[in-house]
């Protein structure tokens, strides 16, 4: 009989699992709470740039390659464009380049003419860049449609501003969810609910700490095609839309903020990283107008959370970013599922079971 497995979670990560269980023949309920999704106000950019450590870098590479395999099969918004990166200046920059080179990535470093002719709408060329041509943006939401689409079609059920509120058990076996209009059985149990992981494990007697890390995405009016990569300063990250619109983080130094809350109105840090853009695309005519809220879901150490955990039949996927390893987490979860654990998740999950938390 095919395995009844319930998702909780509509973002990014459990979109990805529903499909590819669904592509295997899985009875798949996702349940979605409808509140605000860390996917929705994504940036979208899917990198092995900016990492933690050598493990990493090769999960990350790894969820580029998984893009790859997913747009040969599945209609998918994901544009690879590349990328240009300096948010390192001088020693740093060598180093990162040095680390970087190491690891096998697909880098190359370009001086300022060479950026000059790869932008030239923008102001300022910086003296060195990094060039990253394998690495994707997604239209993150448009994303989530298309993947529960092909699930839906596969046979998925999905239940929208269902809030899950509990995980029950008969003895050591999963046995399905609670909500507040009922229980629904199941199988096997997927907590993707992001910032709501911990809580939800809690209620269990199990220990996975969150951090707090709110971010804001800005999005302009519509311009002229202005840029073709996406870009990463020390002032500020960057990409244009299909529709020309410009998305970018309303933080300096996205990738490696770690503010636990935003104390100044989103409105004047919007204005305040229009000013900074304006420098940036000195001919574009550059308002603002939209500024999402989400938090993002970052375990306590930063790094994924991805496993079975506690009861049989329990398995945790949590992470940040979930737009670049989405693909390959699709993938893994998948495999973990419905055949165990494989040569090929152990030796990339290995850093990243939730079990590391409990003393």
């Amino acid at each position: 009989m095919p395995q009844n497995i319930v998702i909780v979670g509509g973002g990014i990560i459990g979109a990805m699992a529903a499909y590819h269980l669904t592509q295997r023949g899985a009875q798949v309920t996702v349940l979605d709470a409808g509140h605000a999704r860390a996917t929705d106000a994504s940036f979208g950019w899917v990198n092995a740039s900016f990492f933690a450590d050598d493990a990493h870098f090769q999960l990350r590479a790894e969820g580029i390659a998984a893009y790859v395999r997913l747009a040969n099969t599945l209609d998918v918004p994901v544009t690879t464009q590349g990328s240009l990166v300096w948010e390192n200046e001088g020693p740093d920059f060598d180093s990162q380049v040095d680390k970087l080179n190491r690891l096998g990535a697909d880098v190359q470093v370009i001086d300022r003419q060479a950026f000059a002719a790869l932008e030239p709408a923008f102001g300022q060329p910086p003296e060195r860049a990094m060039l990253f041509p394998s690495e994707s943006a997604v239209d993150s939401a448009a994303l989530v449609t298309s993947l529960m689409a092909a699930a839906s079609a596969a046979g998925a059920r999905m239940l929208s501003g269902v809030f899950v509120d509990g995980v029950t058990q008969s003895g050591d076996q999963v046995t399905g969810v609670t909500t507040a209009m009922g229980a629904l059985p199941a199988d096997q149990v997927i907590v993707a609910s992001g910032v709501g992981t911990e809580v939800l494990l809690a209620r269990l007697g199990l220990l996975l700490p969150m951090l707090k890390r709110p971010g804001l995405m800005m999005r302009t009016r519509p311009i002229a095609q202005t840029i073709g990569h996406i870009l990463a300063s020390p002032a500020q990250e960057l990409r244009q839309l299909s529709n020309g619109a410009i998305l970018a983080p309303v933080s300096a130094g996205h990738q490696a903020d770690t503010s636990s809350e935003i104390t100044t109105p989103p409105d004047v840090l919007a204005d305040a990283a229009i000013i900074r853009l304006r420098t940036m695309l000195p001919d574009a005519d550059l308002e603002w107008d939209h500024v999402m809220l989400a938090d993002r879901p970052m375990p306590q150490d930063g790094l994924p959370a991805v496993g079975a955990m506690g009861p049989t039949g329990l398995y945790v996927a949590t992470m940040h970013s979930g737009i670049t390893l989405g693909a390959i987490m699709g993938e893994l979860i998948a495999t973990e599922i419905l055949d165990g654990a494989s040569n090929k998740s152990t030796d990339l999950l290995a850093p990243y079971r939730p079990q590391r938390f409990v003393q």
